[in-house]
């Protein structure tokens, strides 16, 4: 008897012992839950406090956004604020879309990807139009020192607008659009990069001016210059403060992709005093002798920029006929110039 009471006496200790580290996990497990959900709901209250403060904000300097049945959730690894429809109103322009989802991923709240659903709706003074699509996305990345970049993704994107009584259609089967803090510029010039590509574009009033119903394939590489201190405001103000502050679009490449005809751009352009655009582009072209017998008025006008196309066709990878150089394209005054050559009948109108 005395020796069945030592034994218990013995082993008694190291059950308890084996029992709290079998059970000790589970609580740990229990705790760390219980802190990361009220480390989550600290952050989505301060994200809900903060949408609040930046619509206040936004109130004040004119802009009224409404977000329909506003909801934040998520939980537990990231922060989600959905409305059921977004719309702007700033004067008499008024903008409407479908449901839109925000989210940031808690590990990494200075990214931000969004969706929305459409159609937007555009009303304004001789503006009214639409924008559908099927899959919108944009991504949002910030750091300490601002904004990173921004990137959107369209598919099958489509516009129908009337401007002034001017019917404008155009419709896609993909865009693509990032933008950037130039990283050698944007100190000194508040410069942003741009690039955007559009594939199998379809812009059924220009189809005339380019000679054919082929879809087109768009790029754009360009920098704009004096982009810092956008605030949303008006786009006539924007681009006046944008002109005033010698702002100005350095083309890197604008390349035009339709049918058999081809074109490439690069230049300079900018805003004159009377608020047209002005600068000057040069221009490589393959395919395209239909429009300069538009631009010239006729044969005898084409046959004589043919004869300034000095450098020869290079033959380009794959067989396709290669790229001429065609005269400088100079915008003066609203005054178009092909080379020396004045286009007779244009007249560029100020844009605001």
């Amino acid at each position: 008897m005395k020796e069945a009471s030592v034994a218990e006496t013995i082993t008694t200790p190291e059950t308890r012992t084996s029992r709290f580290w079998l059970y000790a996990p589970f609580v740990l497990l229990a705790v760390l839950a219980l802190l990361w959900s009220a480390a989550w709901w600290v952050i989505r209250n301060r994200t809900a406090a903060g949408l609040d403060a930046w619509l206040a904000a936004e109130e004040a300097a004119g802009r009224r956004w409404t977000c329909a049945d506003r909801g934040v959730g998520g939980y537990p690894f990231r922060v989600e604020v959905t409305c059921a429809s977004v719309s702007l109103a700033r004067g008499d322009l008024k903008l409407d879309a479908g449901r839109l989802l925000a989210l940031a991923q808690v590990y990494q709240p200075r990214h931000i990807i969004a969706q929305l659903d459409g159609p937007l709706r555009v009303s304004s003074a001789g503006l009214q139009g639409e924008a559908r699509w099927t899959l919108l996305e944009a991504s949002f990345r910030t750091a300490a020192e601002g904004l990173q970049r921004i990137s959107l993704f369209a598919d099958a994107p489509s516009l129908a607008f009337k401007a002034n009584g001017v019917d404008i259609a155009a419709s896609g089967r993909s865009l693509e659009a990032h933008l950037r803090p130039d990283p050698s510029r944007f100190g000194p010039e508040g410069a942003f990069d741009v690039a955007a590509k559009a594939l199998g574009t379809r812009v059924p009033a220009l189809d005339p001016v380019l000679g054919g119903p082929e879809p087109a394939d768009i790029t754009l590489d360009a920098v704009v210059s004096q982009g810092r201190g956008v605030a949303g405001r008006p786009l006539p103000e924007e681009l006046e403060r944008w002109r005033q502050a010698g702002g100005k679009v350095d083309l890197a490449l604008l390349g035009i992709t339709k049918g058999p005809r081809r074109l490439e751009t690069r230049g300079e352009l900018r805003l004159d005093e009377g608020r047209r655009v002005a600068g000057r582009v040069e221009i490589s072209a393959a395919g395209l002798e239909g429009l300069l017998e538009t631009l010239t008025g006729g044969r005898a006008g084409s046959r004589l920029l043919g004869s300034l196309l000095s450098p020869p066709r290079q033959s380009s990878p794959g067989g396709q006929p290669g790229l001429a150089q065609l005269p400088p394209i100079a915008l003066n005054e609203g005054r178009v110039f092909l080379g020396p050559f004045q286009v007779p009948g244009v007249r560029l109108a100020p844009l605001y």
